[in-house]
């Protein structure tokens, strides 16, 4: 058998048996307060919905990247298309999103506000069983670096195909040149940013094809799997389980992953388990493994530091990395939440004190506030912290580097990256009814400065957009920065940009 063609055999191996299984309930139930990554195929959607003014309130280009939602917010914001719709003459395209926005979020609608769907089954239209809806936006933006004199015209883009293959599958491609968004970084992957067919079932999800993940609530960027590296050929699954009264439901999501890093065929696996808990707590348990030798279907069901240490044989080119994240949201005024990654800490020694090797961890801490000077008009503020160690996602062993935890040169998890630390603020406002501004504050630092990975940076950005109409803006940017170089030297600037956006 050939390497692609026994590749390709794993991951539909790991499809099946990832979405083959049983529960106690008929319908998805467990909703998951993960944040969307900038290329999930929900926002090519509202991108679309809200050109066609369906979405109250929120422009298109707050879906082209100017704000970021989790599942549950995105759930609040389909909801409210569908009360916009169904007053409303609909097209087919337009039902057939709406439909697989619905089913993508379900259990996060029936969480929080079941009669929606129960409207929406009933309505009396009905979109066609397989259409095409071509989405995007295009931005230009012309920039003045003050600090180096140089200009240039960017143009920032995103052309998504969304395919409506049958009521229970959707298939999505994006092209994209994406904008750097929090950490100075701006990236352009040549290759097709997402391409992947994706089916629903009562209480399961399945997706295979080339895809980004982000696992976590955190804003920023997630700590155990993020979309900073360039997206994976993978299949994947979700499915939610019943353990009992004591344990309730829970969501099991994975995926398995086989690419090529410098000429070495490398694997990746994750895992993740979601609970709701009462009194507005959402909690994640997540688990990945990178491995330079084709692993046996056993890692499908075991934990993956079981599964090393039941099979010795993959010890020497294996690394696990686990997190733990939450989010607290029992109020509308509030929400709490965090991550907490261990890639790799030995227990202190009972004489003598002190750890036998350094600790890899890293933790971001964050709150939200949704409503912080009004009521009636848009006021948002958010504030994160982060701190990684100096050997967080690095090589298990010295002699196996591949084993670190990149993907094509960029860290899987965190876009800063170990041996940092970071905050980040955020602030949008409301100044008049075509008005806003998003204000935006990073400072970045190495952890230990005798050994510094990156340059210490500082940043503020004041972002100005008047939206012409739902789908064209126009805006400027005024962004001063300051860069202190490893040999002590600074340097700093201020970005000037003029940004028009337009959406379709």
């Amino acid at each position: 058998m050939s390497k692609a063609r026994g590749i390709w055999v794993f991951l539909t191996l790991a499809l099946v048996l990832t979405t083959v299984g049983t529960s106690f309930a008929d319908t998805r139930s467990v909703p998951s307060a993960d944040r969307l990554p900038p290329e999930h195929w929900a926002y090519d959607a509202m991108l679309n919905l809200a050109a066609d003014n369906l979405i109250s309130g929120l422009p298109a280009r707050l879906f082209a990247g100017d704000r970021l939602f989790n599942r549950l917010e995105m759930a609040e914001i389909v909801a409210s298309a569908v009360d916009n719709a169904l007053g409303r003459k609909l097209s087919a395209s337009q039902v057939a999103l709406i439909t697989k926005l619905i089913e993508e979020f379900r259990p996060e609608i029936a969480f929080q506000n079941a009669l929606v769907l129960e409207k929406w089954s009933n309505r009396e239209e009905s979109g066609s069983p397989n259409s095409m809806v071509l989405t995007g936006y295009v931005r230009g933006i012309a920039e003045d670096d003050s600090g180096d004199a140089d200009s240039l015209l960017l143009i920032p883009y995103r052309v998504s195909a969304l395919v409506n293959f049958s009521e229970d599958m959707l298939g999505a491609c994006m092209f994209s040149e994406r904008e750097d968004k929090f950490f100075l970084q701006r990236r352009n992957d040549p290759q097709p940013g997402k391409i992947m067919i994706k089916g629903y079932g009562e209480d399961f999800t399945w997706e295979i094809g080339r895809d980004y993940f982000w696992w976590g609530p955190c804003y920023a960027s997630s700590l155990i799997l993020s979309d900073n590296s360039a997206g994976f050929w993978n299949a994947a699954g979700s499915k939610e389980f019943s353990f009992g009264p004591f344990f309730g439901r829970v969501k099991i999501s994975q995926f398995a992953s086989a690419f090529e890093d410098e000429g070495q065929m490398l694997y990746l696996f994750g895992r993740r388990y979601e609970r709701t808990l009462s009194h507005g707590w959402n909690i994640g348990i997540s688990e990945t493994a990178k491995t330079g030798k084709m692993p046996n279907p056993l890692i499908l069901v075991l934990p993956f530091y079981l599964y090393q240490h039941l099979f010795h044989e993959v010890d020497e080119e294996f690394n696990t990395l686990y997190s733990i994240d939450f989010l607290y949201a029992a109020r509308p005024s509030y929400q709490i939440y965090g991550e907490l990654l261990i890639d790799d800490i030995t227990s202190p020694r009972i004489f003598g004190g002190g750890f036998e090797r350094p600790r890899k961890t890293g933790w971001t801490l964050g709150v939200y506030l949704p409503r912080m000077l009004s009521k009636n008009k848009l006021s948002t503020f958010r504030a994160e912290y982060v701190y990684i160690d100096r050997l967080t996602y690095g090589a298990t062993r010295e002699d196996y580097p591949l084993l670190a935890y990149i993907h094509n040169t960029e860290v899987i998890g965190h876009a800063i990256g170990p041996n940092s630390k970071a905050l980040y603020l955020r602030w949008e406002r409301s100044l008049a009814e075509k008005l806003s501004v998003i204000c935006e504050y990073v400072d970045r630092h190495e952890v230990e400065a005798q050994n510094p990975r990156r340059n210490n940076e500082r940043a503020v950005s004041f972002l100005f957009t008047y939206d012409i109409s739902p789908d064209k803006s126009i805006g400027v940017r005024l962004a001063p920065y300051t860069t202190r170089m490893p040999d002590g030297s600074r340097s700093s600037g201020t970005i000037y940009q003029i940004r028009a956006t337009a959406a379709f």
